[in-house]
């Protein structure tokens, strides 16, 4: 047999001992160069071209999401400035309605309170001749007060009505409730005798 070589391989070359060097400072423009912001490179493969349409797409979601939310801001503004006018207008409405009705209300009492005097007027006779004319004269004064009383509620407005009511009645509380319970009594029965007539 024929004896073939082999190639031997190149003995591996000792390394030599290196020593720490320090590199040498750069100059302030190579320090200002590497700090500053390098330019895009150009899109070289597929992959990167994959990444710029990545990034475009994600900088137009953004771009979209914030403007979808100054929209919807927008419009939350608007339609909560539409409720508030809509409420401050059904206030309006409901406080103009109450004083059409407490006017209405205002004039009911005025004549009813007309009514009252009138019957007491009317009674005053009879009260004569049952109790005698002192007690007559009692009721004819008590009607002149309480028509005198329908006149001055007639001729105010509501507003004035009120006020001068709890006026009325933080100065002088006991006469207010003798006042309205003698006026209960009486309107009690004016209504047990109006309804036995029927």
């Amino acid at each position: 047999m024929a004896d073939k070589k082999t190639p031997t391989k190149p003995a591996a070359k000792a390394k030599k001992p290196t020593t720490a060097k320090t590199p040498p400072r750069p100059s302030a423009k190579r320090a200002a160069a590497a700090r500053a912001p390098r330019p895009a490179a150009p899109i070289k493969s597929g992959a990167s071209r994959k990444a710029a349409t990545t990034s475009a797409t994600t900088s137009e979601v953004k771009h979209n999401f914030a403007a979808t939310r100054d929209s919807v801001s927008k419009l939350a503004s608007e339609k909560a400035a539409q409720l508030k006018s809509d409420a401050a207008r059904m206030t309006e409405d409901a406080g103009a309605r109450a004083k059409v009705m407490a006017r209405d209300g205002k004039d009911k009492a005025a004549g009813a309170i007309a009514s009252l005097a009138k019957y007491i007027d009317d009674s005053a006779s009879s009260v004569d001749d049952r109790l005698g004319d002192q007690y007559g004269e009692y009721a004819r004064t008590a009607a002149a007060s309480i028509a005198s009383l329908a006149a001055t509620v007639e001729k105010q407005d509501v507003d004035e009505l009120i006020d001068n009511t709890r006026e009325f009645v933080r100065k002088s509380p006991a006469i207010a409730i003798g006042g309205a319970a003698v006026v209960g009594f009486i309107m009690a029965r004016m209504l047990r005798g109006g309804s036995s007539d029927a």
